[in-house]
């Protein structure tokens, strides 16, 4: 069975390897870049997929919120964040693909012709015969267009990278005229700062830290239930699919391990979308429910207040780490 896979982030990249060992597997990627993300993704993905830590850039084991002046340590319970460059990251992951047998092409998809994947590589068009396409291609799915499918919800983000803004982990912003209905944040980068905001305060962040740089901006997605993630045997998956969870928009983990779900479901005949929600549906349904309460003000003093207190902390984090209530 031949499988190809548009976009080699995270998502691409990991199906790609889980299905080369039993098919055909062809992945392409438009380019070599380095997204533009903060790199930070739960540090048990490392074990669970068998990364080369050597690339971890930072490992964490406490992140700060801010809000109203006041600033909270949160314990990860261990050295749980860590933080990655995304294009040495992203590279990682389709050498791992490579190295299971999946054949990775450089070029850029642009629709379908006669019930094939037209590819322009090196400005030829390319006819690519599947018999499953999954598309990994990002919050502005090409192949979502190219089907007439809605497109993924999102939100525009703004962010930097600075030295002249030192952080030791990562420091979230909670007031909402630095962050909007979101929040704000810096993270460790190297020599460097990443900062950025979602929604369109990045101008009073850079002026409560102090630094004067030109941002640049990019969508995320702003997960739904209702987002479409299969259209007969073509598959969606990571952004492509909305699969960033709510409020803490976390992306790398939940693209790595949607792709896992959708290789297991190709492999053993599963519908795709039962098994994606028996593992991540309640988790996001919860997530976006408090998402939407911490736009409402009142609320969202409380939500933030809570976590000064060790047991809501605690069970915030296990949340997060996955653990479920406990």
């Amino acid at each position: 069975m031949k499988i190809l896979i548009i976009g080699a982030g995270p998502a691409g990249a990991t199906a790609a390897r889980l299905l080369a060992e039993n098919f055909d597997v062809t992945l392409i990627q438009d380019r070599e870049w380095d997204k533009p993300c903060g790199g930070g993704v739960k540090s048990k993905i490392f074990d669970e997929f068998n990364i080369p830590k050597d690339i971890i850039k930072h490992l964490l084991n406490y992140v700060t919120i801010e809000f109203k002046n006041k600033k909270t340590k949160i314990d990860l319970q261990g050295d749980n964040l860590a933080i990655v460059k995304r294009d040495e990251f992203d590279k990682t992951l389709r050498d791992l693909a490579q190295k299971a047998g999946a054949k990775l092409i450089y070029g850029k998809f642009k629709g379908f012709e006669n019930k094939k994947a037209l590819v322009n590589i090196n400005s030829e068009k390319i006819l690519f015969d599947y018999d499953i396409l999954i598309a990994a291609d990002g919050v502005n799915s090409t192949v979502r267009k190219a089907l007439n499918l809605p497109p993924v919800p999102k939100i525009i983000t703004h962010y930097a990278r600075t030295q002249e803004y030192k952080v030791d982990t990562c420091e979230f912003f909670f007031d909402k005229k630095l962050g909007g209905d979101y929040y704000a944040w810096a993270f460790p980068h190297e020599d460097k700062t990443h900062i950025g905001s979602v929604g369109e305060s990045f101008d009073n962040l850079c002026k409560y830290l102090n630094v004067d740089v030109k941002p640049k901006g990019y969508f995320i997605p702003t997960w739904q239930e209702n987002i479409q993630i299969q259209k007969d045997n073509i598959y969606f998956v990571g952004d492509a699919a909305g699969h960033v969870m709510p409020l803490s928009f976390e992306g790398i983990y939940y693209s790595i391990k949607s792709a896992e779900i959708l290789a297991n479901a190709i492999k053993n005949n599963l519908d795709y979308t039962t098994e994606w929600n028996k593992r991540f549906y309640k988790e996001f349904k919860f997530m976006k429910q408090l998402e939407i309460l911490m736009k409402k003000p009142i609320l969202r003093d409380l939500m933030i207040k809570a976590q000064t207190f060790n047991k809501i902390q605690k069970l915030s984090v296990n949340l997060w780490l996955g653990k479920g209530f406990k």
